[in-house]
C-alpha cells in the first residue's frame, strides 16, 4: 500500500510538472502571460476531467504554499538592486506602494461591506491582489509599443509589488492567528514578529557573505546556499518570526552583496562575491520558475466552482482593481514621460505568483470560508490577466485610429 501511495504521489507531481512546462511553452508561443494557460490547464485536468485526487492535493497546501512564498521571497531579494530602486526609480517605488495601498483599501472595504467579514481578513485577501505580475507586463509590452522608460518603471514597480504583497499579507496573517489577545498584546506580538524576522535575515545575511566568500570556489555552492536559505526560513518560524520576510531580507543582502560589503567594509573580494551571487541567482531563478509554474497548475487543480456569485464577485473585484490602477498611474505619471503611455499602462493589473501563493494561505492555515475565497482569488487572477492583455491592446488600436 505504501508503495502504491508513493507511486501515486510521484506520478501526480510528474504530471503537474509536465503540464506546467507545456502550459508555459504554449503561452510563450501566443504571447500570453503563462499564469492564464497554466491555471486553465489545472482547472481542465482537475475539477473538469477529475484526473487528480483533490483531497490528496489539499493535504499538500500547508507545505506547498509556504514553500512557494519562500522561493519567491528569496528570488525577489536576489534580483532587487535596492540602491538602484531608491536612487533611480523613486517613481516606480511610489507607483508600487501607492498602488498597493489604494487597491488594498478599496478591495478591503468592499469585501468587508459586502460580506461583513472582519477587517483583518478582508485586508488579508485584498493584499493578495494589490500587486502587478511582472510576466503580464512583459506579455503586454510585446503587443504594444511602450516607451523604454515606461516599461522599465513598470518592471521595477512589479518587482517591488511582490515584496510589498508578501510582507503585508504575512503580517496580517500573523495578526489573524494570534487569537483573542488584547490590542496591546497583539501590537507587541506583531512588532516582535517583524523585528525577529528582520534581525534574523540581516544578521545571517551579513554572516553568510563571509561563508559564501570562503566557499566561493566549491562545486555545489548553490545547493549550500539553498539549504541555508531554507534554514533561515524555518529557523525564523521556530523563533516566532515570519520566514517569508526573513528569507527576503537574507536574499536582499546576498543580492546587494557588493554594496553591502563595501558599506560594512567586509574583508572579502567583492568581485568574486558578486560572481558567485550571479551564479546563485541563475540557478535559483530556474528553481523559482519550476516552483511557481507548478503552483499555478496546482491552484487550478484545487479550484472548486462555488456558483455564479463567486464569478461575479471576482469580476467586481477585478473592475475595482482596474479602476484603482488607472487612478494610481494617472497620479504617478503626472509631469513625466509615463503620461505619454497613459491610459494603456494604467490598465495593466494582472496578478501573478505572489498573489496566487498568498491567496492560498487562508486555506493552508484553516481560516474560515477558504473554499469560497480561493475560488474568488482564482477568478480575480484569471480575469485581471485577460483584461490586462485585451484592454490595453484595444485602447492602443483605437488610439492609432484617432478614436481615443
Amino acid at each position: 500500500m505504501v508503495g502504491i501511495d508513493v507511486a501515486v504521489v510521484f506520478f501526480t507531481a510528474a504530471a503537474i510538472m509536465i503540464l506546467s512546462f507545456l502550459g508555459d511553452l504554449v503561452s510563450r508561443r501566443i504571447l500570453l502571460p503563462n499564469v492564464i494557460l497554466l491555471i486553465v490547464v489545472g482547472v481542465v485536468c482537475g475539477p473538469v476531467l477529475l484526473l487528480f485526487d483533490r483531497m490528496m492535493l489539499l493535504s499538500v497546501v500547508p507545505i506547498l504554499a509556504p514553500l512557494t512564498i519562500a522561493f519567491i521571497g528569496f528570488d525577489a531579494g536576489l534580483g532587487m538592486d535596492l540602491y538602484q530602486v531608491l536612487a533611480q526609480s523613486r517613481r516606480a517605488l511610489f507607483l508600487s506602494v501607492f498602488g498597493f495601498a489604494l487597491s488594498a483599501c478599496v478591495i478591503g472595504v468592499f469585501l468587508h461591506l459586502t460580506f461583513s467579514i472582519r477587517w483583518a481578513y478582508a485586508f488579508l485577501l485584498a493584499s493578495a491582489w494589490g500587486g502587478v505580475n511582472t510576466a503580464t507586463v512583459v506579455a503586454v509590452s510585446k503587443h504594444l509599443r511602450i516607451r523604454t522608460k515606461s516599461l522599465t518603471t513598470l518592471m521595477m514597480s512589479s518587482l517591488i509589488d511582490d515584496i510589498v504583497v508578501l510582507v503585508v499579507a504575512l503580517e496580517l496573517l500573523n495578526y489573524l492567528t494570534l487569537g483573542e489577545l488584547g490590542v496591546w498584546e497583539v501590537g507587541l506580538q506583531l512588532v516582535r514578529n517583524f523585528s525577529v524576522s528582520v534581525f534574523v535575515g540581516l544578521v545571517l545575511g551579513v554572516a553568510w557573505l563571509h561563508v559564501l566568500h570562503f566557499s566561493r570556489r566549491t562545486k555545489y555552492v548553490y545547493t549550500f546556499v539553498l539549504a541555508v536559505a531554507l534554514g533561515v526560513y524555518s529557523g525564523t518560524e521556530l523563533l516566532s518570526g515570519t520566514g517569508g520576510i526573513a528569507i527576503f531580507i537574507f536574499g536582499l543582502i546576498l543580492g546587494n552583496c557588493r554594496s553591502v560589503a563595501k558599506s560594512l567594509r567586509l574583508k572579502v573580494d567583492v568581485d568574486e562575491l558578486a560572481a558567485v551571487k550571479e551564479l546563485v541567482g541563475r540557478f535559483h531563478s530556474e528553481f523559482t520558475f519550476m516552483i511557481t509554474t507548478f503552483f499555478f497548475v496546482f491552484v487550478g487543480l484545487i479550484y472548486v466552482w462555488t456558483g455564479i456569485c463567486t464569478l461575479l464577485l471576482g469580476l467586481a473585484v477585478s473592475l475595482l482593481l482596474h479602476g484603482a490602477r488607472v487612478i494610481v498611474v494617472k497620479v504617478a505619471s503626472w509631469r513625466s514621460e509615463l503620461a505619454d503611455d497613459f491610459p494603456v499602462i494604467g490598465l495593466i493589473v494582472g496578478k501573478g505568483a505572489a498573489s496566487a501563493a498568498v491567496s492560498t494561505l487562508p486555506l493552508a492555515y484553516g481560516l474560515p470560508n477558504t473554499e469560497v475565497f480561493t475560488s474568488v482569488a482564482l477568478n480575480v487572477i484569471l480575469l485581471t490577466n485577460i483584461a490586462s492583455i485585451v484592454l490595453p491592446v484595444w485602447i492602443a488600436r483605437r488610439s492609432r485610429l484617432g478614436r481615443w
